[in-house]
């Protein structure tokens, strides 16, 4: 943290805070890493117990046959643990797979989509520009000076006389301002004070969205060893997975304000060009600061709406951190096929069973050959039958209908046929 340079107005306000504040983001991430897990902390034996219990637990389902040994139920499962012990017990893994990942890409991505729109590049444009806007202004009030200053002495002039040509007048600058736009601005500080506006909000459109979204980051990199512990249970899996989210949204908000910014500095550079020219001949022009100043208040309308873009991106980001089956599909859990006549064939296992039984007996016997699919045709119930006897109501079935059925017969293995 000793070696971060403090913040030089003098350099540029916004290029010297984006890299003092990435120089203290990146100390303290790290120190408060090594304070988490390292030797005798706290928080590395709760890392050990959880993954003991996770272990155990695993064990046990494995042991009483509730989780399969197959490839794809544990092979997620082993890598999350080898997950969670790469990112809690390693910075230097942790650094590379987490934290440039998500301070580091979003700069090389915007430099990928817009060639020459790095951050170091932009902020020194930033500072560039704002400085001339302070410059203007400046230069602005101390013209507007003259001019009151010799305002008095034009109306007592001679009537011979010609006038004082010393100081050059301003083009767009009305003689005085009445009414209510006096009140709240007079003439010799509206257009200096809009300059000096825009210069403020040009530098907090710019680098103070990314200062703001580079601490929050940090805030949450500090945090990451713990909730990637909480990865490995099913009820704290959710706050992962909200930290993730959290994380990323921070990672694209940087991203995005390169590119915002890069259009507002394209749009304002030739204003200010021409305003500096202007202004060595004493021309002071109001719509110009008017221009500017409402390009950089849509430029905060942006800036604001960056983090809700944000938060809609990543809201609908799940991850699925556990082989679970999907669920059968209606078709597959009850096929039905077509029988004789277009009927569809009925599946029941029990008759399916029985079917079998009686086809395995005749192929031993060789009396009946082996058929792909037996009709079976159960006794029509008659309208007129008798009163049935409780013994007759015990035998009979009312479940099954009536009518004729189509068996499937499944696939006998052939140790089954040798039996």
């Amino acid at each position: 943290m000793s070696a971060c340079a403090p913040i030089n107005p003098a350099a540029g306000s916004a290029e010297t805070m984006v890299a003092t504040v990435d120089c203290y983001v990146q100390s303290n991430v790290q120190a408060g890493y090594a304070s988490l897990m390292g030797p005798g902390s706290p928080f590395g034996t709760a890392m050990t117990i959880a993954l003991t219990l996770y272990v155990a637990f695993l064990g046990y389902r494995l042991i009483f046959g509730r989780a399969g040994l197959s490839m794809g139920d544990m092979a997620p499962r082993m890598l999350l643990i080898g997950t969670v012990l790469a990112l809690s017990s390693n910075w230097a893994t942790y650094q590379v797979l987490v934290y440039d990942v998500l301070t580091d890409g979003p700069e090389e991505i915007a430099s990928a989509i817009t060639p020459g729109a790095s951050t170091a590049d932009l902020n020194e444009r930033v500072d560039v520009l704002a400085g001339r806007m302070v410059d203007l202004a400046d230069a602005w009030t101390e013209f507007d000076a003259q001019v009151m200053a010799q305002a008095p002495a034009t109306p007592n002039a001679q009537p011979g006389t010609a006038p004082n040509t010393a100081v050059p007048t301003p083009e767009t600058l009305s003689p005085a301002s009445s009414g209510a736009l006096g009140l709240i601005a007079p003439r010799d500080s509206l257009g200096p004070n809009m300059l000096l506006g825009s210069a403020l909000l040009l530098v907090l459109v710019s680098a103070g969205v990314l200062v703001i979204a580079k601490i929050i980051l940090g805030l949450l990199l500090l945090l990451g060893p713990v909730f990637a512990i909480l990865a490995l249970f099913a009820g704290t899996r959710g706050l992962t997975l909200g930290w993730a989210r959290a994380a990323l949204m921070m990672a694209l908000v940087p991203l995005m304000a390169t590119m915002t910014t890069a259009g507002a500095v394209a749009l304002l550079e030739p204003i200010l060009t021409d305003m500096f020219v202007a202004a060595g001949q004493g021309i002071f022009s109001l719509r110009s600061a008017l221009a500017i100043l409402v390009v950089l208040l849509v430029m905060v309308a942006v800036a604001v709406q960056l983090f809700r873009i944000g938060r809609t991106i990543v809201g609908g980001w799940t991850i699925q951190l556990g082989g679970a089956p999907a669920a059968p599909s209606p078709a597959a859990a009850a096929p039905a096929m077509a029988g004789e006549g277009g009927a569809p064939t009925i599946y029941n296992e029990r008759m399916q069973a029985l079917v079998g039984s009686i086809e395995r007996a005749a192929v031993a016997t060789g009396s009946v050959a082996a058929a792909p699919q037996r009709q079976i045709l159960l006794p029509q119930r008659s309208e007129f039958a008798a009163t049935p006897t409780p013994a007759s109501v015990a035998s009979t079935d009312r479940r099954i209908a009536r009518g004729r059925v189509a068996a499937v017969r499944a696939p006998i293995k052939p140790a089954r046929n040798a039996a």
